[in-house]
């Protein structure tokens, strides 16, 4: 039973939220000054129940199940077919600009919710070392936040106290460093304040694995390599996490009891706190939209079962039985043609059938997506209580050996960590006399995170990072063959020429960066745009 005080002020949100929104709410400036209107902070902030639903209210939006499973659309990973749903489509194709922007990450409103909390708590009596710990999970979401915007913007204005004067908010921009050596200085000093706990015990709380996880996750980009090989070694050595046993089961609402894997959750409740994603993600036969496509280029990623790439000598793969005898992941995470799926063979390439491709609610690509997909009732469509995942034990494991990989510090326990991630699923272990070098290595442990991950908005980072954009994000993205499954069996039989989705254009003056909004220049002369917007 999830009761810990997390949950039981879920039902103050409301309040909290308007609470909160009282305090952050100004037109005044892109940074939010505070509002002239102070009854709220005249009445607020006197006792530990205080401090107890303003920091429910920091958890409540702090990050959403959209910008995790949809990130993977604007890249070689998948595709969003409504351009309306936070702007992906045109995030992927290159074509937004800073007034058709697509989501928006610059935002300050939650920075300023946060650095509200840290200054306002002082003032409450309460339990010293409780006072420390709710400290520390405010900077946390405010690092979290922070590293998204830097992600996507780099250099920007580093806000760490509340601002009351409209013209203190006309910040002038800070360099990336300054923001990437604050994040990373928060989560160190964090990690030694949070208690060591996996999602299960922490019930929905940030804990020590979470800040350290993050920090590796931050080295990692910033190639950092030797500083996250130590601390992702740190979060495998807690005892509290451990690889859940069932791939499939590890995304799915009935096993978050048990799930030891996650090491930080978006946590969902049905009617408190809701989600839509069943019907963003569900087949058009199961009452969703498909609205989450993969594409032709992550089904081929995915090794054969043997372990060779399909696109090696003698690899076994067969371009006429392209789904048999793969990396089990891939009957996992994508639902392809001719996958048995809700008592049918899943057939997206047929004129007639519900899954038909060119169907409104159908993927246009012909391939959905498996992870989180699970068959529920109508009612559960828009209210959803499916917890979503944004850091797991595998992310660190395969973060660690690649941080080693880079930094040439190759030896068992690089091949371990890679091996335990592919046990789970039956995949073998890496051959040691094909991949022995740090090249080889490389190309394995890209292909690995690619595929462990997918679809958890890992895989445009990693292509900044990689610095790979122009040979993956250009050109013209396919979805699958035309063909026809045989409803009975389920076997395919193919014809010429595939689904073509989209052009896509890759912009390498734009440095994988998103556009700064125009109401945001508008309001602070200081900002300058990102370049190629």
């Amino acid at each position: 039973m999830r009761n810990d005080i997390f949950y039981k002020f879920l039902s103050f949100l409301s309040v909290t939220s308007i609470l909160l929104l009282m305090q952050s709410c100004s037109k005044d400036g892109f940074l939010n000054v505070t509002p002239k209107d102070k009854l709220t902070d005249n009445t607020f902030w006197k006792t530990e129940q205080d401090a107890d639903l303003a920091l429910t209210g920091l958890y409540n939006n702090w990050d959403k199940y959209n910008n995790i499973l949809y990130m993977d659309l604007i890249t070689d990973n998948g595709y969003c077919q409504f351009p309306w749903e936070g702007g992906f489509t045109m995030m992927g194709n290159g074509s937004l600009n800073a007034s058709n922007y697509g989501t928006q990450y610059f935002d300050y409103n939650n920075i300023r919710k946060y650095n509200n909390f840290l200054e306002k708590i002082e003032q409450i009596e309460m339990d010293a070392g409780k006072k420390s710990i709710y400290k520390a999970e405010a900077r946390f979401l405010r690092a979290y936040d922070y590293f998204r915007k830097v992600q996507f913007y780099e250099n920007i204005p580093l806000v760490v106290n509340t601002i009351s004067n409209p013209l203190e908010a006309q910040l002038a921009p800070d360099p990336k460093s300054k923001i990437v050596d604050f994040i990373l200085n928060e989560l160190e000093e964090i990690s030694n304040i949070l208690p060591v706990a996996n999602t299960i015990e922490s019930r929905g709380h940030v804990s020590s694995g979470v800040a350290l996880a993050l920090k590796a996750r931050l080295e990692l980009y910033e190639k950092m390599y030797e500083e996250a090989r130590a601390d992702a070694k740190k979060v495998m050595q807690m005892p509290v996490y451990e690889l859940f046993p069932d791939f499939r089961g590890l995304f799915l609402e009935e096993n978050e009891g048990r799930n030891k894997e996650s090491i930080l959750s978006i946590i969902y409740i049905e009617d408190t706190y809701k989600n839509d994603l069943w019907q963003r993600i569900l087949p058009a036969k199961e009452g969703g939209y498909s609205s989450i496509s993969a594409v032709q280029s992550i089904v081929d990623a995915f090794e054969m079962k043997n372990g060779a790439a399909i696109d090696e000598p003698a690899s076994g793969y067969n371009a006429d039985k392209p789904f048999e005898g793969r990396d089990p992941r891939l009957d996992m995470t994508i639902l392809h043609p001719g996958l048995w799926f809700n008592s049918r063979y899943f057939s997206s390439l047929d004129e007639g059938s519900p899954d038909y491709f060119q169907i409104a609610a159908a993927p246009r690509s012909g391939y959905n997506v498996l992870k989180y997909s699970k068959i529920v009732p109508s009612s559960l469509y828009n209210n959803g209580g499916n917890d979503i995942i944004v850091i797991r034990l595998a992310e660190v494991l395969l973060t660690f050996a690649e941080a080693a990989i880079e930094s040439n510090n190759i030896n068992a326990e690089v091949y371990e960590a890679i091996n335990r991630v592919r046990r789970r699923v039956g995949m073998p272990d890496v051959d040691q006399s094909k991949y022995n070098s740090q090249a080889m290595l490389r190309e394995l442990i890209r292909r690995e995170r690619r595929v462990e991950l997918a679809f958890e908005g890992l895989r445009y980072f990693d292509i900044k990072r990689w610095d790979i954009g122009a040979q993956v994000l250009d050109g013209p993205l396919y979805g699958s063959r035309f063909g026809s499954v045989d409803p009975l069996t389920g076997n395919i039989t193919w014809a010429d020429g595939r689904i073509k989705l989209e052009d896509r254009n890759f912009f390498p003056d734009r440095k994988y960066l998103l556009p700064i909004p125009q109401s945001e220049l508008d309001a602070n002369p200081n900002i300058t745009q990102n370049l190629g917007y």
